[in-house]
C-alpha cells in the first residue's frame, strides 16, 4: 500500500513524535512517503520517502497549497493522512478533486472542526474527544502507540515521582510545583521550554530545591520513568499523552488531572480536576497513604499491553486504511 503522511507542524513534542515513528513504522511494510519539514529528515527512516516542504507559513497561501497538491499527486498515494489542525486545514478544500480516500488525526480537543470533516476518516486519540464529536461513522479511536526502549523494572515505592513535557502553561507544571509545597519526596519535572526560568522561581519562592528538580531535555526517558516510583501528568487539557502510554507499559502508576485518556485507563481515585491546587496537592496525599498501589493499577496495565503498545497502534490504523480502500 502507497501511504502519503502530510505534517504542517516544525516543533519538537508529541504530535511530531507521532507523525515520525508511524510513518517509520509503517514503512517496514508499505511505502510511505512523508511531507513535512526538512528538519525531520534526519529522524526519518531511509525507507520513507521524506518530501521536504516548509508549511509553517500562512495556510491560506495559495502558492503553497498548489505545490502541496503538487506533491502528493506526484506520491501516487492509495491513502492520504493528514496530522493535527492545521494540516486540515490545507487540505480541507483540495480533498473533493483527490480520487484516493483521507484520513486525519485529531490530537486535542478544537472548538471548529468543519476543516476534520473533510476527510473521510476521523482518527482520534482518545474515547474522550470521539465522544464530543460524537460522530460515531466517521470517528475512529486509536491510541498513541509506543516501543520501549527498556524493559520494565520490578517497581520500588522509592517515592521518588516524574513529570514529563514541554515547559509551557498547558502542561500545568506550575500547579503540580505548587501542590508540592507539603510533599517531603523528590519530583522529576523532565522537559525544556519557554516557561522554565518561571518555573525555576516558583521552586525558589517555595524552597523547594532540595526535592524538586527541573531536568531539562532527556534521551532517557524509559530509564528514568523506570527509576520512578510514579508519573504524575498536571496537564490542563491533552490528547492522549505518550507519557501516560510509556509508564504504564514500564508498569508504572500514573496519577494526575482529568484530560486525554487518563479516565480510559487510570483508576478515578487517582484523578482529580486540572487547574486545581488543593485538588492535586489532595490526589498526592491520596497516593502516598494508598497501600495497594499494585492491585489497584493491575488493570491499567493490562489494558495498556493491549490498547497502547505500538504494534497495537500500526495494526489499528492499517485496519483503518483497508476498510477506506475497500
Amino acid at each position: 500500500m502507497r501511504i502519503t503522511m502530510v505534517m504542517a507542524s516544525a516543533e519538537d513534542g508529541g504530535l511530531e513524535k507521532h507523525v515520525i515513528e508511524l510513518s517509520n513504522g509503517l514503512s517496514l511494510d508499505h511505502q510511505v512517503s512523508l511531507i513535512a519539514h526538512l528538519r525531520y529528515r534526519d529522524q526519518v527512516d531511509s525507507k520513507v520517502n521524506f518530501i521536504e516542504m516548509d508549511l509553517s507559513g500562512s495556510r491560506y497561501n495559495p502558492f503553497t497549497k498548489m505545490r502541496l497538491k503538487q506533491k502528493i499527486l506526484q506520491s501516487q498515494p492509495d491513502v492520504l493522512h493528514a496530522h493535527a489542525s492545521k494540516t486540515a486545514k490545507f487540505l480541507q478544500n483540495m480533498l473533493k478533486n483527490f480520487n484516493f480516500p483521507s484520513v486525519v488525526t485529531m490530537h486535542g480537543l478544537k472548538s471548529n472542526i468543519n476543516a476534520y470533516l473533510a476527510f473521510d476518516q476521523i482518527i482520534v486519540v482518545s474515547q474522550r474527544l470521539a465522544d464530543e464529536i460524537n460522530l460515531p461513522k466517521k470517528v475512529t479511536v486509536i491510541h498513541n502507540g509506543v516501543t520501549l526502549t527498556e524493559q520494565a523494572k520490578p517497581w520500588l515505592r522509592n517515592r521518588k515521582f516524574i513529570a514529563i513535557g514541554r515547559l509551557n502553561e498547558v502542561k500545568g507544571f506550575d500547579v503540580l510545583i505548587e501542590a508540592w509545597k507539603d510533599i517531603s519526596h523528590e519530583l522529576l519535572i523532565v522537559g525544556d521550554g519557554e516557561e522554565k526560568s518561571k518555573l525555576q522561581q516558583l521552586i525558589d519562592q517555595y524552597q523547594l530545591n532540595d526535592r524538586v528538580k527541573l531536568y531539562g531535555y532527556s534521551d532517557h526517558i524509559h530509564e528514568q520513568i523506570n527509576q520512578s516510583e510514579a508519573l504524575i501528568i498536571s496537564s490542563f487539557r491533552e490528547g492522549g499523552p505518550y507519557t501516560l502510554s510509556e509508564a504504564l507499559l514500564l508498569k508504572r502508576p500514573v496519577i494526575g488531572t482529568d484530560v486525554g485518556v487518563l479516565p480510559e485507563f487510570i483508576p478515578q481515585q487517582f484523578i482529580c480536576a486540572p487547574h486545581d491546587v488543593p485538588a492535586l496537592n489532595q490526589l498526592i496525599h491520596d497516593y502516598l497513604s494508598e497501600n495497594k498501589i499494585e492491585q489497584k493499577f493491575e488493570m491499567a496495565f493490562s489494558q495498556a499491553q493491549e490498547k497502547l503498545s505500538f504494534n497495537k497502534m500500526i495494526e489499528h490504523t492499517l485496519s483503518l486504511y483497508q476498510r477506506l480502500k475497500s
